[in-house]
């Protein structure tokens, strides 16, 4: 396909000597002014050509020395092992940005002790027929440059017949533009991998600098009107709208939206159309090994307060089976063994869930983190499929735990005990404030237990403000007594099931206890596999309910 292209640039070759992290001096050396990507192979017309990339120059850079001399993990010891494979990422490393095609290297074996050779070549490729770099015992140490393409950001390099400790150094990169802060904008039409239509890079380090800067200035613009809008067609591969990278104190994407009425402002909008699997609107990603970084960031720091205001909002309206939880607003995953899918920290409410009806008001909500005292609070009742614990650590046994259960029953009861004396066969039992509030005026009942001595025992009188007690001589008793929660005199343990039906024809059986989970199957609700059983959902009209 003909590859039309426009383009301004400015290079700039760095051309200097540097220091390698162990104080060794990295000379300069030349290389090629354009580097001409290999054609894909298959059938080529007259019109397929093959765009040359120019060279954009930076600082010689050590990437890599397998000695050591303070470099570590995958970019320093052990030495090559001989006849084997050992990738090295290229992108992101010394100023290479991840969208270098090719880079100019220069590749050091050490300590050479027998005849070989290094062969280099793009990571996910084939191990090529011809050298990069030959050797043998009378050239101990020796180095060769080269231009080597990039395979996903990176390189993979090879020494056969003997082990050899390698040093990778980098002085510039061929790409479609230089990411330099003199290099003002590309327009570009071009078919391939990487490309974009308008490319904006930059590297200053000083000022505020853009790659590509959009405003709206209009006081009143379109519902849908954009500075930056980035669309990516494809439909298959991978296919980026906007791509930002940030390098230092700086974003990768920045967006504001600073009008002052609407209800349709955002700073960054992104939209995902595709049906393939893990398609997002709007991606972050934080590969820095130390300090505090996020993917995504997101804060409110104006006195902008009132209700809906978010630093991250997240909706969903389309299928994501995602282990039965259907379409949601904010998914976390984190595959880390010390780490949180979502955590959220607030002066006020940490995380709070909501289910509404199609009008948008709430039907229930649940709060994690609510008060200084209060973990977990529910606006509406709580449930559970196992039992309600409380916890405590073993006060002698630092491998031990106690778990006491919460009582269980058909009845949302009430209590409060106590111990009384009778005096002149009469005691009268005032009833505690709080419980007063809470229960219920019917369904009191009052257990009486002397100790020390026999005594004939009973109720006089009973209501929610005290009760008289009258016994066959004056004996101390304990008192035990028992209500109903106000509002729940009539609650019924057995209901219509909503808790574990299916949220649609994709949800898979939730992690219940292994009784559940058999009880679930032996219902025909779901399948031995977690799968829904989907004769049951037709049977039960739960696949209309869905298509609704």
């Amino acid at each position: 396909m003909l590859k039309h292209r426009v383009l301004l640039l400015a290079l700039m070759a760095v051309l200097m000597a540097s220091f390698a992290p162990g104080g060794e001096a990295i000379p300069n050396w030349s290389a090629p002014a354009t580097w001409t990507p290999p054609r894909s192979a298959g059938v080529h017309t007259m019109t397929d050509v093959t765009t040359m990339l120019p060279f954009i120059g930076i600082t010689p850079c050590r990437i890599a020395d397998t000695r050591g001399n303070g470099f570590t993990g995958g970019y320093g010891p052990p030495s090559l092992v001989a006849n084997a494979t050992r990738t090295f990422g290229i992108a992101g490393q010394c100023g290479i940005p991840i969208f270098a095609q090719a880079v100019s290297f220069n590749f050091g074996a050490l300590n050479v002790g027998a005849a070989g050779d290094l062969r280099v070549f793009p990571a996910g490729g084939a191990v090529p027929t011809v050298s990069t770099m030959n050797y043998n015992a009378n050239t101990p140490n020796i180095a060769n440059a080269a231009i080597v393409p990039l395979g996903g950001g990176a390189i993979t390099v090879q020494a056969d017949a003997v082990s050899v400790d390698l040093i990778i150094d980098v002085n510039g990169y061929y790409a479609p533009i230089a990411a330099k802060s003199d290099n003002l904008f590309a327009i570009e039409s071009i078919v391939g991998t990487g490309q974009g239509v308008i490319e904006g890079l930059n590297d200053s380090n000083a000022g505020s600098a853009f790659g590509v800067l959009g405003e709206i200035t209009t006081a009143a613009p379109g519902p849908f009107a954009a500075g930056v809008r980035g669309l990516a067609f494809g439909t298959d591969g991978d296919g980026i709208g906007v791509w930002g990278s940030a390098t230092g104190d700086g974003w990768g994407v920045y967006g504001t939206a600073t009008g002052t009425t609407g209800t349709n402002q955002k700073a960054v909008y992104g939209i995902a159309s595709s049906d393939g699997a893990g398609t997002a609107g709007v991606e972050g990603f934080a590969e820095a090994t130390t300090g505090a970084v996020w993917g995504v960031e997101g804060a409110i720091n104006s006195g902008n307060t009132s209700f809906g205001a978010a630093g991250v909002y997240g909706t969903a309206g389309g299928g994501l089976p995602f282990g039965g939880l259907g379409t949601v607003g904010v998914y976390g995953a984190n595959a880390s063994t010390a780490g949180w899918g979502v955590v959220g920290s607030a002066l006020q409410r940490g995380v709070q869930g909501n289910r509404t009806d199609t009008a948008g008001t709430f039907v229930t909500s649940g709060v994690l983190g609510f008060t200084g005292t209060i973990g977990v609070y529910s606006f509406n009742d709580y449930g559970g499929a196992g039992v309600k614990y409380f916890i405590e650590p073993h006060p002698t046994d630092p491998t031990k735990q106690i778990n006491y259960v919460s009582l269980e029953g058909p009845e949302a009861g009430t209590y409060f005990r106590g111990t009384a004396r009778s005096s002149g066969g009469r005691a009268v039992i005032q009833i505690p404030e709080d419980f007063g509030i809470v229960t219920d005026d019917n369904g009191l009942t009052v257990q009486l237990t002397p100790v020390g001595a026999f005594a004939q025992m009973y109720v006089e009188s009973q209501d929610l403000n005290q009760i008289v007690v009258r016994s066959s001589r004056d004996v101390t008793f304990h008192y035990l007594v028992q209500g109903v929660r106000k509002g729940y005199a009539d609650l019924k343990p057995i209901r219509e099931n909503e808790v574990f039906v299916p949220s649609g024809p994709n949800d898979r059986m939730g992690p219940y206890p292994e009784r559940i989970r058999q009880r679930l199957v032996s219902l025909g609700i779901y399948n031995e596999d977690g799968t829904v059983n989907m004769d049951t959902a037709r049977r039960l009209g739960w696949d209309r309910v869905w298509e609704a």
